[in-house]
């Protein structure tokens, strides 16, 4: 399954990828576009019953998918991405 990602975060530790988070559109097909938008993250640390990035990931649609399908709910989704219901009103006009 592909996760729709409207916006990312990505954040290094010593020019490595440490922390990913990803604004995706949960909402499934019967519903309306965007009324479940979650903020969703993995790190480089383990967290049982959720991914963690490999030491030495690159950057690629593939990780952000795995993010997004097995990563941690993120609390403070719009202090994290602030402007992302502005950005889509633009977007879909």
């Amino acid at each position: 399954m592909d996760y729709n990602i409207l916006e990312t975060r990505i954040e290094f530790q010593e020019n490595k990828i440490y922390k990913v988070i990803v604004l995706v559109d949960c909402t499934g097909s019967s519903s309306k576009p965007y009324s479940d938008v979650r903020a969703i993250y993995a790190t480089t640390e383990r967290h049982g019953g959720y991914m963690n990035i490999p030491n030495g990931a690159e950057l690629n649609a593939e990780l952000l998918q795995e993010v997004a399908a097995a990563g941690m709910e993120a609390m403070g989704r719009d202090e994290i991405f602030p402007d992302w219901k502005k950005k889509l009103r633009i977007l879909n006009s």
